[in-house]
């Protein structure tokens, strides 16, 4: 299946996309997000919209708009990193290949991956940590790394931790 969404454009409707890729299994909860089984889930929005300057601008007509897709190696990645206490299947699962241009893939860690997009995509390139309040307190949630129209995640903060998932903008 990521073979067929890393090429999806951004703002294909839902019912094209559903043509392509298949149903989804069910929505996740309220949002607009709804999951395809292996640990892929695409989210939509209302309207498709362009940034000018720090201004989102909406146009067209309502509808379910594919903006992006993530995928999680496991089902506990997946309920992390999407904030849900509970998932009605346990499917999600590493892909088999490369994610991104044939070289960054799961079982690759924070430094290893750090490094290749530092040397390659340097201009893409921002790290960060996610906290979250957890009985009052803010706690490490994950650490992730930026690196074009990638979002990958890792939850651990030694720079060992391996590649639990990551989210894709879809391209325009």
């Amino acid at each position: 299946m990521w073979n067929t969404l890393k090429h999806v454009k951004k703002f294909t409707t839902k019912s094209e996309l559903d043509q392509v890729i298949g149903m989804p299994m069910f929505q996740l909860e309220d949002r607009p997000a709804y999951y395809h089984g292996k640990g892929f889930v695409v989210y939509y929005s209302p309207r498709c919209f362009r940034v000018e300057g720090i201004q989102r601008v909406e146009y067209g007509e309502p509808g379910e708009y594919a903006v992006g897709m993530y995928h999680f190696s496991n089902t506990e990645a997946l309920k992390a990193g999407l904030g849900l206490d509970t998932f009605p299947v346990d499917d999600a699962a590493p892909l088999a290949y490369h994610t991104i241009d044939d070289v960054i893939a799961y079982g690759a860690t924070f430094d290893e991956i750090h490094r290749w997009v530092c040397k390659n995509m340097p201009e893409y390139y921002q790290e960060g940590e996610t906290q979250g309040l957890v009985d009052g307190k803010l706690t490490f949630l994950n650490r992730f790394i930026f690196c074009g129209p990638y979002e990958l995640y890792f939850y651990g903060k030694s720079r060992r931790t391996k590649l639990s998932g990551f989210q894709f903008v879809f391209q325009e």
